[in-house]
């Protein structure tokens, strides 16, 4: 299967510019996903000393070029492959059934959806090996798995939420918890949500009770969204770098509109004074500038609870604090190509100074292309030698297929002449001039189709003899 695979590569032209190993490899876990097989891509990346995400890359390029659907890797079948590998003795076919559970649970608890299958297999086996008395941290797994250690706690944490975490050992593999729980991300951003609402509501109660902590956490931990996120250096640093060039910005702007004062009373116009300085710039960052009103936090005898964000620095927005430009469905259509000049003559005046940084104009554009050429000047002269060559030898074949084609046509015409010469004369198969029998013995023989038959003929008189004239 790999095999056809790679020919498939090799006529889709795919393992040009590619090292043969990268191809092979992804050629070989491509077949290995198909047969589902044990092999992980981090495997190959062992055995040639590649970076995986470099074969990752490789893979993802291939399966998008041919079209393949794989089926997504169910982390069932890598656990006894992995439980051979702990040294658990007699019970290393008891500790991967009950890991076989402990997956399929998971499964249904929408803890597999969206995450990786080592992970889910780490964490799966750590709880069974410990589950049947085996002394097994996070370390011997994460060795074994090659996973992040916190990959593993994070699934550990996410069954803890589970009912199926309370039971014993005999109930687990006894009993079948019929009910799913909601998936850890959904239950998360809920959380976060109802935080939100409280504190724009000025809901002091609810966020002092503890029903908005983190379930299943150290009491330490689990309260710890309360407390006012301490302040770091680099972060004071910063604080202060966008005061000073805040303030730097602001003086200039006011220098700039008195001596645009000064220079309309000299002219004789109108003082200004009073109307808004529309050409001054405010030093306020993107995140800032067009990102939602957040909310006050609300102060407390421990600190301040801040509004909570939704990741990214970036605040978290309610269903019911969405604008109505938000809520309105969409004016562009899927297939239509958007006007720039329309989108930026639309967009809010504040936001064309950021929109106009977001675009290089001509003359960057030619510095960019400059700098490039300048540092990939050997590429560029061999990618140029190489079009050079390829074009000629395009050119080459078309002389050759024109050569041919002109041989051919050649022949055609001596074949028609000849048969019509015959015709005319009665020609009898038994009685063959000296040309008729060369003819046949070009034709029998198969010679080569570079023969220039208007010479060949050009040696024979109308009676199939040798021409005296060449002579």
């Amino acid at each position: 299967a790999a095999h056809r695979l790679f020919c498939v590569a090799v006529e889709k032209n795919f393992v040009a510019g590619r090292r043969r190993a990268h191809v092979t490899a992804a050629c070989l876990y491509t077949a290995c996903r198909q047969e589902k097989s044990q092999h992980m891509l981090i495997d190959f990346s062992d055995a040639l000393q590649i970076n995986v995400y470099t074969l990752g890359t490789t893979f993802l390029k291939f399966r998008r070029l041919l079209g393949l659907k794989l089926e997504i890797i169910d982390p069932a079948l890598y656990i006894y492959r992995f439980a051979a590998h702990l040294n658990l003795d007699e019970k290393a076919n008891e500790v991967a059934m009950t890991a076989l559970r402990l997956v399929s649970r998971m499964k249904r608890d929408w803890i597999v959806a969206g995450r990786r299958p080592a992970g889910i297999c780490a964490a799966a086996l750590l709880i069974a090996s410990r589950a049947h008395g085996f002394d097994r941290q996070h370390n011997d797994v994460t060795k074994v798995l090659r996973v992040c250690g916190f990959t593993v706690i994070k699934r550990v944490k996410e069954f803890e939420a589970t009912p199926a975490a309370n039971m014993t050992l005999d109930q687990f593999h006894k009993e079948e918890i019929q009910e799913e729980i909601d998936p850890p991300a959904f239950t998360t951003n809920r959380l976060r949500e109802a935080r939100a609402k409280a504190v724009a509501e000025r809901n002091l109660n609810l966020l002092n009770s503890g029903a908005l902590d983190k379930p299943n956490a150290k009491p330490g931990a689990a309260s710890k969204w309360r407390k006012p996120k301490p302040m770091t250096e680099l972060d004071k640093q910063y604080s202060e770098m966008y005061s000073e060039i805040e303030m730097e910005l602001k003086e200039h702007a006011e220098e700039s509109q008195m001596a645009e004062m000064a220079a309309r009373e000299a002219n004789g116009e109108p003082s200004a004074a009073g109307s808004k300085n529309e050409t001054g710039m405010s030093f306020i960052r993107a995140e800032q500038r067009y990102d939602h009103q957040r909310p006050m936090g609300i102060s407390t005898l421990h600190g301040e609870i801040r509004y909570p964000d939704k990741g990214g620095g970036h605040t978290l927005i309610l269903p019911n604090q969405a604008t109505a430009e938000e809520l309105q469905k969409s004016t562009q259509a899927t297939e239509e190509v958007l006007n720039f000049g329309e989108w930026k003559s639309a967009i809010p005046s504040g936001a064309a100074d950021e929109v106009d940084f977001l675009f290089r104009n001509d003359d960057e554009v030619r510095e960019r292309e400059a700098v490039f050429n300048a540092q990939n000047k050997e590429y560029l002269e061999t990618q140029k030698q190489k079009e050079s060559e390829r074009l000629l030898a395009e050119a080459a074949v078309r002389a050759r297929e024109e050569d041919e084609m002109a041989q051919e046509e050649g022949r055609r015409r001596y074949l028609k002449t000849s048969r019509s010469r015959k015709r005319k004369e009665g020609w009898d198969p038994n009685d063959l001039t000296t040309e008729e029998a060369l003819m046949e013995v070009v034709k029998a023989r198969k010679i080569s189709r570079k023969i220039n038959y208007d010479a060949m003929s050009a040696l024979f008189d109308d009676n199939g003899d040798f021409s005296t004239d060449l002579l």
